[in-house]
C-alpha cells in the first residue's frame, strides 16, 4: 500500500527490538504521545560500544519500522559511530519515506541523540538517577500544529469536515494501490474508517492507518487513533 519500500513493510511486519531492556544504561525519548509518535530508544553501552538496544513507540508503520532498522544499524557500533547515524541515515536504510512520514526518521534519530546525551552525563549524576527502567511513554506538553483560538473547541461537524478533506487529499495514492478509505464517524480520539478494494484485510493496512493517522493528527491539532470499521459478516469487498 501506498509508496512503502519492500524494506520499510519488512521491517514493520517483522519488527526488530521491540520492547524494553531491562539492563539499559542509556535512555532518550523523543516525540509525543499526544501527537502518536512518541519514541523510546534503550541501550546497554559496555566499554564505549552498543552491545543491545530496543525501542518502544506509540506510532504506527513508519515510526515502528524507524525502530526496527535504527537498533539494528546500532547493535556492535562504537559510541562515536552512534554518533554518526542521523535521521537521513535512517530514511535511506528503510529504502525511502513519503514525505508525510519522514517525521518517524526524525524521531527515532532525536531518541539515538538523547540517548547518546545521557549515557555521556557524569557518572555521579548517572548514579543518583538510577536505572534506566523507565516507566510508560512520556506525555510531552507540544502545541498541536494547528493553532487554536485559546478555550475554543472545534464543532463535530468542523472536525467531521477536517478529516474529511484529509481523506480526500491523500484519495489519490490509496486509489493508485487499488483502494480506497472513507469516514465513518469520530468519537473522542477514535477516527473509524472502511477500508475497501485492496485496502480491506490488506496485511499492510497498518502502514496506511499509520501514515493518514498523523495527517489527521495534524490536521486537527490533537492525537487521534484512526480504526479500521468492522465489516458486516459477508459483506462484499
Amino acid at each position: 500500500m501506498l509508496d512503502y519500500s519492500p524494506t520499510l513493510t519488512e521491517h514493520f511486519l517483522n519488527p526488530r527490538n521491540r520492547g524494553a531492556l531491562d539492563d539499559a544504561n542509556a535512555l532518550g525519548e523523543a516525540g509525543s504521545v499526544r501527537t502518536g509518535d512518541a519514541f523510546r530508544l534503550m541501550l546497554r553501552i559496555e566499554r564505549g560500544s552498543i552491545v543491545a538496544a530496543r525501542f518502544q513507540t506509540t506510532g504506527g508503520g513508519p515510526e515502528v519500522a524507524a525502530g526496527s532498522a535504527l537498533t539494528e544499524c546500532l547493535i556492535g557500533k562504537s559510541l562515536a559511530e552512534a554518533r554518526t547515524i542521523t535521521a537521513d541515515h535512517v530514511e535511506t536504510v528503510l529504502g525511502g519515506l513519503p514525505d508525510e512520514d519522514r517525521s518517524a526518521a526524525r524521531v527515532a534519530a532525536g531518541a539515538l541523540d538523547a540517548a547518546l546525551r545521557d549515557h555521556a552525563q557524569p557518572p555521579a549524576f548517572r548514579a543518583a538517577q538510577g536505572a534506566r527502567t523507565a516507566g510508560p511513554l512520556a506525555i510531552q506538553p507540544l502545541r498541536p500544529s494547528v493553532p487554536r483560538t485559546h478555550g475554543a473547541v472545534p464543532a463535530p461537524a468542523d472536525e467531521t469536515a477536517t478529516v474529511a478533506r484529509v481523506i480526500d487529499e491523500m484519495r489519490p495514492r490509496f486509489l493508485a494501490d487499488g483502494g480506497d478509505v472513507e469516514l465513518v464517524d469520530i468519537v473522542g480520539p477514535r477516527v473509524r474508517v472502511a477500508l475497501k478494494g485492496a485496502c480491506a484485510g490488506c496485511q499492510i493496512a497498518g502502514l496506511t492507518l499509520g501514515g493518514l493517522q498523523q495527517r489527521i493528527a495534524d490536521a486537527l491539532g490533537r492525537a487521534v487513533l484512526v480504526v479500521p470499521a468492522a465489516s458486516p459478516a459477508g459483506a462484499a469487498r
